[in-house]
């Protein structure tokens, strides 16, 4: 299926005339560099083709071009030359590893290799590029190019003839159209991607760049190890795919994974390319939506980012209600792919195959952030967190809330990729995920909205797929809920506002510094000690701080109006809710209540 699908994006975008596809036989490249030739193949120069400047580049470097040449052989540990885009080392016979006698026999396999399919060619370039491989003489290279030459090299390069590039003339590609076809594999069989028989089977796959692993390339497709193989069959033949659907889905794959092409994006410890049957707008749009960005609309940043952000952000705000946004309504049926990759010592694995209708992807997304959706602790608090902000916050914490230790960083960057498959399947989040919190919140006591946000995701996505017939949990306070973990949670809240009253900047620790932990799973232990402290912080509050006391004394009444006992120990689910709980008591205390004529617009939350 994922084949298939990747074949068909590669038929359909060869079919748009908006994209320039690679043709059977062709390969897009990042050519770095140029060998100039005159008419006579005389060597007149390497020309750096590489953007200059940061411009292109944040960080100032130069960057190769894409040029559309003749697809190299997969080349491992022996020596197969490419036509008229190689390295130096086969192309002008220039030693750069010190391996001199190497050099030398891939200078001649480049020589014997253009001398063949350029036999016959009638074309100035043609015969330019033949004297050029007569005439030059590798064990002079070093002294004839320039050392600042010399660093271009070791990249791709390709020939300019004349004024012009080589592997543009319509004669060179035509030869090259008739060597490719003539070197198509001898197995014949039926394709598994087209289901066509009597094709001419691949025996090796094309590699797929730009998803980790080697800088060459790595296949998706691949059988290295004889106990993989059977029936007598050996490689690829052992999956028989058609030498067409190969170069198609590994030519559409590399297109996606292309950075500047924005189909694909590193989501913790894999590479997720999107696609769609059809091309429409979300197909440019649809990660940003699983996992928004931190670019604040209203922020300091360039026009275009913000105003990309703000359309997110509208999106988001509609999907969360249900509602596809409307430039996607009318492509709602339309098929997406989403494909996750990883490499591992072989081959690249498939950790994320989505199929799905455009319509029930954004609402997927949509009921993902509105399991995450809560009040925020800081004004610039970014209203929809990331996902890579979500595993930022789930490591350890030191006392000033940064981030320690790298012990648990492949654990977290697997955490990255799982809520992502959370977010666009609609399953659960992640079963480690809310002990990891749970244990998170009593060892370093940060107590933080994205922290909380995951934590009410988990548990009120799985009372919804589990069909518990339990209250919603909401973004803010939720007065009527009556779970005693959720109590324990607001009176905890409650008490260290009435200690932070009565101390005010003298306090170095609070309650929560030292109790929360206990607090949150053996309520029983700490809650009489600390109702008994309150009293004494209630007294030196009444001097200093009157308002805060009432407050405080208003919600410490009706929180222990609804506790008929405190329990010697909370199970997960209520530990979670005392979190929740907690936080949401402290947003309140800080947040502007409504006046007499004004309405609140929250909606009464329904059963899950």
């Amino acid at each position: 299926m994922i084949l298939s699908a990747l074949d068909a994006y590669y038929r359909r975008m060869s079919a748009d005339t908006g994209e320039a596809m690679p043709v059977y036989g062709f390969a897009l490249q990042k050519v770095v560099g140029a060998i100039e030739l005159d008419r006579e193949g005389k060597f007149l120069g390497l020309l750096n083709l590489q953007s200059q400047g940061d411009k292109d580049d944040k960080k100032g470097k130069p960057r190769p071009v894409m040029k559309m040449t003749p697809e190299p052989p997969g080349r491992t540990a022996g020596i197969a030359s490419a036509f008229l885009c190689d390295n130096g080392g086969y192309l002008l016979g220039y030693d750069l590893k010190g391996k001199a006698e190497r050099v030398r026999k891939q200078f001649e396999a480049a020589a014997t290799l253009h001398r063949t399919v350029l036999a016959g060619v009638d074309d100035p370039a043609a015969w330019a590029i033949l004297r050029h491989f007569e005439r030059w003489d590798p064990a002079a290279a070093a002294e004839i190019i320039s050392t600042d030459g010399a660093e271009l090299l070791a990249g791709w390069l390709v020939f300019w003839v004349n004024g012009a590039y080589a592997h543009d003339r319509p004669a060179l590609r035509d030869a090259w159209k008739h060597y490719a076809a003539a070197q198509v594999s001898e197995v014949r069989g039926q394709c598994l991607v087209t289901g066509d028989t009597d094709q001419p089977i691949a025996r090796l796959h094309p590699s797929i760049k730009g998803a980790g692993g080697k800088s060459s390339g790595t296949s998706l497709v691949s059988f290295n190890i004889d106990s993989a193989e059977s029936y007598g069959k050996t490689q690829s033949y052992n999956a028989p795919v058609g030498e067409a659907s190969a170069f198609g889905y590994g030519t559409a794959l590399n297109h996606l994974l292309r950075r500047e092409n924005n189909r694909s994006r590193t989501i913790g410890d894999m590479r997720v390319v999107v696609w769609a049957e059809r091309p429409n707008p979300a197909e440019n749009w649809l990660l940003e939506f699983a996992d928004p960005g931190q670019i604040d609309p209203d922020g300091d940043a360039p026009a275009e980012d913000k105003a990309r952000a703000a359309e997110v952000r509208e999106a988001l705000d509609l999907l969360i209600e249900g509602k596809v946004p409307l430039a996607f309504q009318k492509d709602e049926g339309v098929l997406f792919y989403l494909l996750g990759l990883s490499p591992n010592a072989a081959r690249l694995s498939v950790r994320l195959w989505q199929e799905s209708t455009l319509g029930t992807l954004l609402r997927k997304i949509g009921k993902h952030q509105q399991d995450l959706s809560l009040v925020t602790d800081f004004p610039k608090r970014p209203r929809y967190p990331s996902l890579w902000s979500l595993v930022h916050d789930a490591r350890a914490k030191d006392g000033d809330g940064k981030a320690r230790g790298k012990a648990d960083n492949d654990k977290l960057s697997k955490l990255h990729g799982d809520l992502l498959r959370a977010a666009i399947t609609g399953g659960f989040y992640p079963a480690a995920l809310l002990p990891l919190l749970l244990a998170r919140f009593r060892s370093d006591g940060h107590i933080t909205h994205p922290r909380v946000a995951l934590v009410k995701a988990v548990i009120r996505r799985r009372w919804r797929i589990e069909k518990q017939d339990r209250r919603e949990l909401i973004m803010g306070l939720d007065d009527a809920r009556t779970e005693t973990g959720y109590l324990l949670g607001r009176l905890f809240a409650a008490l260290e506002r009435l200690q932070e009253a009565a101390l005010g900047d003298n306090l170095n620790r609070t309650i929560r510094d030292k109790f929360i932990g206990a607090a949150s799973a053996t309520p029983c232990t700490v809650f009489n000690y600390l109702l008994w402290l309150s009293e004494a912080h209630r007294k030196k509050a009444k001097r200093d701080s009157p308002g805060n006391v009432v407050m405080a004394d208003k919600v410490i009444g009706r929180v222990m109006a609804g506790i008929t006992d405190i329990p010697a120990v909370l199970p997960p689910d209520d530990q979670a809710l005392f979190f929740i709980g907690y936080y949401q008591q402290r947003q309140d205390f800080f947040t502007k209540k409504p006046s007499k004529d004004e309405t609140t617009a929250e909606t009464a939350p329904q059963a899950v």
